[in-house]
């Protein structure tokens, strides 16, 4: 059957001028030069194509906007929010199976689940696997900028869209296709533009420092020959970093500086605007990430954060139980058919909580264990004789 078909890691071909279609050999060529607006514009025309999507471009500008710390920030706090959950196999009775999901919380398993909750962001992930039952198991990342979604192929080469590539759907048992959205697109798409508005303004500040910060130092001299112009040059530049000009007795040149003392808000402002808009756009809100004013404020845009998180957990659970099981029982581990994997969070209660907590339950008379207070507030507690009654005990004036 077709969803039995592996595609090969190293296809050698006899005839050489044919390439050779491997996973091993999609390679990619990155594309590090600076970003702009029109390249954004570029990369979505291209990748909005009836005819001829390619990927390529819009990935590359989704890499290079993620060197922004900010971003990269909120993306990854969304994502660890998911991840520090636990994932529980459960049975069809409902039970959670403790044995059991010590197989799926592993390194490898939750490596599989960033890759679903990226596909958020980028649009879409896949993923190469085999042997996942075993040691020698292969997980390996295809490149986003060879996969088009919308023809289900992983092209060799992510500019040639009609060369060779792989139907990454005739393997659904090795090659994972994940997307957690309507579209494939990504929610970078539209935050892409936001980081290069932001790095325009670091840039025009630094040039605001380098003209403004340090005093520029400005040489006339009345002989022209090259010799001398040569070593007037190198004094200006063994005198120290800042900038240098070299004028003619008759040259006169003028800098205007803003009579404002804090003309660097206009920048500040700016990039503090582009973080709070990336905070809306990844996060749904400002204040987990930026500065608030109030409690109660911070306790609404926390629940807004939590309503998102909540969303990808169910997104992810959902992709679980439909796609990534019926795979792991592919590749031979033992999860009985019915079991569904469950994601729990982990329990945030701050010390002075659970302590009101506890003081509730013993004032309406509840026992508590002296394992569970040993565990939960580290004191350690009199096994033989665990309670006595109260005595009030009257501070003589000895003890200060």
């Amino acid at each position: 059957m077709a969803k039995k078909k592996k595609p090969e890691l190293n296809i050698e071909t006899k005839e050489k001028e044919k390439q050779r279609t491997a996973v091993d050999y999609f390679h990619l060529q990155e594309s590090l030069y600076r970003k702009e607006i029109d390249d954004w514009h570029e990369a979505r025309l291209a990748r909005h194509s009836v005819f001829t999507p390619s990927t390529y471009a819009i990935q590359q500008l989704y890499k290079d906007a993620m060197l922004d710390n900010h971003l990269s920030g909120a993306i990854e706090t969304r994502i660890l929010k998911v991840l520090n959950r636990d994932f529980i196999l459960t049975s069809p009775q409902g039970d959670a199976d403790e044995e059991l999901s010590a197989v799926i919380q592993t390194r490898w398993f939750r490596h599989l689940v960033r890759k679903a909750l990226e596909s958020t962001f980028y649009g879409y992930s896949l993923v190469y696997v085999d042997n996942l039952a075993e040691d020698n198991r292969v997980i390996r990342d295809i490149n986003r900028e060879n996969v088009i979604p919308e023809l289900g192929k992983i092209l060799k080469n992510p500019l040639s869209i009609k060369g060779d590539g792989i139907n990454y759907a005739d393997f659904p048992n090795y090659l994972l296709y994940m997307q957690l959205q309507p579209t494939s697109f990504g929610l970078l798409e539209r935050i892409a533009p936001l980081t290069i508005y932001k790095r325009h303004s670091w840039a025009t500040w630094d040039e605001f420092e380098q003209i403004f910060g340090l005093p520029i130092r400005i040489a006339r001299t009345a002989i022209s020959t090259d010799q001398h112009m040569n070593e007037l040059q190198q004094w200006l530049e063994n005198m120290g970093t800042a900038a240098y000009a070299i004028f003619n007795r008759a040259d006169e040149v003028e800098i205007k500086e803003s009579s404002r003392s804090d003309a660097y808000h206009v920048y500040l402002e700016k990039i503090n605007a582009i973080n709070r808009e990336i905070s809306k756009g990844i996060l749904g809100q400002t204040m987990t990430m930026d500065d608030g004013s109030s409690q109660s404020q911070a306790i609404i845009h926390s629940q807004v954060l939590e309503d998102i998180i909540e969303s990808d957990v169910k997104l992810v659970q959902d992709w679980i139980n439909s796609s990534l099981l019926p795979v792991l029982r592919f590749h031979g581990i033992a999860i009985p058919e019915g079991y569904y994997v469950t994601v729990q969070a982990n329990s945030q209660i701050e010390p002075k909580d659970k302590i009101a907590i506890d003081s509730v339950l013993l004032a309406n008379g509840y026992n508590l264990d002296t394992d569970y207070i040993e565990a939960t507030y580290g004191s350690v507690l009199d096994k033989t004789t665990p309670r006595r009654e109260q005595q009030q005990q009257a501070l003589s004036n000895d003890f200060f």
